[in-house]
């Protein structure tokens, strides 16, 4: 318990909400917001801008992971996950020289936060307009949430239209979709094509065609048109909880690759993909 007396009253009141203070110093704070409407007015803020600074953390938590830093996470220390190889760990003398850096940095993050958290409550009070913290939702959250049901469907349900070979899923998803393309051959990758399924994404149609390897995990290429005369070609990677996703753009379309997030060759999966189609 620490004793407030003296120090500026939102201090005080933050010490309060927090439970930091004697129970003499409570009662003194308590019956101060009961008979001052300026002090009420401000524990409410500080309660409000508490209360939005955890929701925009709690929002921040669940953003999407880079995939190279959730494989390097399961594989453990000294694995490099884009060379797939086990490097040099750096020297015990250097990590502990790295700690204290770590916790400078995380205390600054909390003071931020917390600082953060009070301005926009006492802005949303002001009768200011609150912001928005969460991000919007893209075609690709769209498609995590499809791959996520599909994926867990018996050989029957997998897909809307089985492979057949015959030129008709190419025919059917490209006058649907807008977007002329190859069927990917991925037998070399170790999977083999299942069929595919017309989605909605975004507001727009999408391909789906779903391919499965030997241990029945399930891969997905999925793409969209997109603007005319896009060619950017950058490869993406992105984390929606256990699904892994690598997206890019090329001559007007955006495609995805999707799978298990512990799968490694991910990345190389996209490239043959993106060549291929």
């Amino acid at each position: 318990m620490q004793n407030t007396k003296g120090l500026p009253l939102d201090v005080r009141l933050s010490a309060y909400m927090d439970g930091e203070v004697d129970e003499a110093e409570r009662k003194e704070l308590e019956q101060l917001v009961a008979r001052d409407d300026e002090a009420r007015r401000m524990l409410e803020m500080l309660q409000a801008g508490s209360s939005f600074g955890n929701k925009a953390f709690e929002e921040f938590l669940h953003d999407p992971v880079p995939l190279s830093l959730v494989r390097r996470i399961k594989q453990g220390p000294g694995v490099n996950p884009n060379a797939e190889r086990v490097v040099t760990t750096a020297p015990r003398r250097a990590r502990l020289r790295l700690w204290p850096r770590a916790l400078a940095a995380s205390v600054a993050l909390l003071l931020i936060g917390g600082s953060t958290g009070f301005i926009i409550g006492k802005t949303g009070n002001d009768g200011a307009r609150p912001m928005n913290m969460a991000a919007a939702r893209t075609w690709l959250d769209d498609i995590a949430d499809y791959h996520r049901i599909y994926s867990r469907q018996t050989a029957e349900h997998l897909v809307e239209v089985p492979a057949s070979g015959d030129g008709k899923i190419e025919s059917w998803l490209t006058s649907s979709v807008g977007v002329n393309f190859s069927l990917p051959n991925l037998s070399a990758n170790g999977l083999t094509f299942e069929g595919a399924r017309l989605l909605v994404a975004a507001g727009k149609p999408v391909a789906q065609l779903m391919y499965k390897n030997e241990d029945g995990d399930v891969f997905a290429i999925c793409f969209l048109k997109s603007k005319p005369g896009t060619t950017d070609g950058k490869m993406t990677e992105s984390m929606r909880d256990d699904i892994a996703m690598i997206s890019w753009q090329k001559d007007g379309a955006s495609y995805v690759v999707v799978g298990p997030s512990a799968d490694a060759s991910l990345h190389q999966l996209a490239t043959a993909v993106s060549t291929a189609i």
